[in-house]
């Protein structure tokens, strides 16, 4: 058992999700997930008892039974009994967070057992019996024919645990429609009582294609899915094959082995501009073509590559709603958390990066930004707060959004804070405009708050939120009205392994800029330029763009005599613009991001660096870092 102990975590963390989303649709009013929930315990149960972890499935038994008697209408769903069971649910999360890091199990049951037993032994009759909504999917009597469609579903002989990839079918098949009936019944495909086929029932305005592509691609260990139409005049009879059937093999790979994959291509995509460097130096017409094939296999294997290791930001966004409902509950105040774009898709080092961030923001949110119900109703807005998390994607790179309707920041409050914590002087307080007061938020150390609870006060979040994002290439944008709400937007590259970038010279050296960060390319002239209180600026379509010398910026040398015509890179830092005068343009080429080490890691001005065809060395620049004046 100890080789299934990886499939059994992941297959199991994505149980909790399923639980942990349902129940907070049952806390809604929403009987129609009880049993999704109850199917996810009972799988739990199955695979915990198969792997030997007596906890996890006593604690799953006791879920399992108090599910069933919320099903059967003798159990009424109150916010105490939510929490107990999300308690039940922090014990799994707990056990399996040992299990990854290699102990035992382990985990006392005792306290959280006999809660959800007192539920089930004190349990009465609730009007409005969620029997029937529960009953509902079973019975093929319910629902008529038309529409109806049957899908066949085939393992993989090799297939581990195949209730859960039965289950995971389910939860697929029922985001498309009503799932109607099921062969062999269900009780059995939860058991994995079953060979290597089961069929399933849907009732659905889907078409065939996207019900196959649906869970050849979201389930493991399919090897064949047959979609079928089904007649209601002729009793059930089956009307035409829904096309060809499609096999497909899936397999786990670990993440460093694609993370490993990923270095390979980089340095493949390296060893290619060399190539291209020596093309351009020896005219050799069987080497041009050649290169031109090799160009294209390389350009696709990156693809590949990196579509692998894409993953949607449901993967990080399904932790928060529980999140949000736990600290809303804390605070007394009552919120409405709406989640968009979860089917986005993020390179998952980035993924895994963005945690983090967004918890402190939604914090920031929820303790700061929603006032309690009864301040609400004072300003004349609803009781209930509104939080948002959206993600969408933009061009070549993804923005997500955190956004409230509460109190909003108050620039004046803000300075008043920044300067009695020491932060700015008075002085430079009165200079400021409302929108770089705002910015302040993301001072390290600063803090509104007028007392320290554990959620906030202690000056450590937004500091870290912007530091984090810049760190990974990306930026952050603060909008905020008093008494209208608040708005984060993280604006963040989809993968961080290899990207496009400009090339550019500047003092005998060549550096690369993101061209994520590149907004245009000025060719600007000596009378172009004026000075405005010891500033070089030019006019740029009727504003007026700062411009700077990029080595004085990263505190190179300069000579006296150096012109003052020359390119100018625009780009955007902090949602402003601003020139970089270099000496000359090389071009744009594809850059494989190495980190820096060491000591250069707090080297401000530089993201990482890069390895030229020629083998040379080249850095990197880090937009938002840049110290202007």
């Amino acid at each position: 058992m100890e080789s299934y102990k990886d499939v059994f975590i992941s297959e199991s963390m994505e149980h909790l999700n399923t639980l942990t989303q349902g129940l907070l649709e049952l806390e809604k009013g929403n009987l129609q997930v009880i049993s999704e929930i109850f199917r996810a315990a009972h799988t739990l149960k199955g695979m915990s008892a198969t792997m030997g972890y007596e906890g996890m499935a006593s604690i799953t038994h006791e879920m399992e039974n108090l599910l069933d008697a919320i099903r059967e209408g003798r159990v009424k769903v109150t916010s105490e009994l939510v929490d107990t069971l999300f308690e039940a649910v922090d014990l799994l999360e707990a056990a399996l967070d040992a299990l990854r890091e290699g102990d035992e199990e382990n985990i006392d049951a005792g306290e959280v057992s006999r809660k959800l037993s007192r539920f089930v032994d004190s349990a009465e009759e609730a009007p409005g019996s969620a029997a029937g909504a529960g009953q509902q999917d079973r019975d093929p009597a319910v629902a008529a024919m038309d529409g109806v469609k049957r899908v066949d579903i085939e393992l993989d002989k090799d297939c581990t645990l195949k209730s859960v990839r039965a289950f995971m079918a389910f939860r697929e098949l029922k985001e498309l429609g009503e799932i109607v009936k099921c062969i062999p019944e269900e009780e059995k495909l939860e058991d994995g009582d079953f060979d290597r086929t089961f069929s399933i029932f849907l009732k659905t305005g889907a078409g065939d294609e996207e019900i196959k592509e649906r869970i050849l691609k979201k389930v493991s260990e399919v090897t064949r899915v047959e979609v079928t139409s089904v007649e209601s005049s002729s009793g059930g009879k089956e009307k035409g094959r829904g096309g060809d059937m499609k096999s497909v093999q899936t397999v786990r790979v670990s993440i460093e082995r694609l993370d490993s994959l990923m270095n390979l291509v980089g340095e493949l995509v390296i060893s290619k501009s060399r190539l291209f460097q020596i093309k351009n130096k020896y005219a050799i017409d069987e080497l041009n073509e050649t290169l031109a094939y090799i160009d294209k296999l390389t350009t696709s294997l990156q693809e590949e590559v990196q579509e692998m290791r894409m993953v949607e930001v449901r993967y990080v966004f399904d932790r928060f709603p529980r999140m949000v409902r736990d600290l809303a509950k804390k605070e007394g105040k009552k919120v409405e958390f709406v989640v968009e774009g979860k089917e986005i898709e993020l390179d998952r080092t980035v993924l895994d990066e963005i945690g983090d961030p967004l918890v402190h923001l939604l914090r920031n949110c929820i303790d700061h930004g929603i006032e309690p119900p009864e301040e609400r109703v004072e300003k004349g807005k609803s009781e209930v707060g509104r939080v948002l998390l959206r993600a969408r994607r933009v061009k070549d790179h993804v923005e997500i959004v955190v956004e409230d309707d509460g109190r909003g920041i108050d620039p004046e409050k803000i300075k008043k804070v920044a300067v009695e914590r020491g932060i700015i002087s008075e002085k430079e307080a009165e200079g400021m405009s409302p929108e770089e007061a705002r910015m302040l938020v993301f001072m390290p150390g600063f803090s509104s708050a007028e007392k320290v609870t554990d959620i906030s006060g202690r000056g450590v979040g937004l500091d870290v939120v912007r530091n984090k994002i810049l760190a990974l290439g990306g930026t952050v944008e603060l909008e905020s009205e008093v008494d209208r709400g608040t708005r984060f937007v993280l604006k963040l590259p989809l993968t961080l392994a290899i990207t496009k970038a400009l090339l550019i010279s500047a003092g005998g050296r060549t550096y690369a800029i993101p061209l994520n960060n590149v907004n245009e390319i000025l060719n600007v002239r000596d009378e172009d330029i004026t000075t405005v209180m010891g500033q070089e600026v030019i006019q740029l379509r009727g504003r007026i763009l700062p411009v700077y010398d990029l080595l004085e910026l990263l505190g190179k040398p300069t000579n006296g005599d150096r012109k003052r015509s020359r390119p100018v890179v625009v780009v955007e830092k902090g949602g402003n613009l601003l020139g970089l005068a270099v000496d000359e343009l090389i071009g744009q080429q594809e850059i494989v991001i190495k980190g820096l080490d060491g000591k250069l890691r707090d080297v401000r001005g530089f993201a990482g660096s890069t390895i030229m065809g020629d083998g040379r060395v080249s850095l990197i620049l880090d937009i938002a870092s840049l110290e202007v004046g």
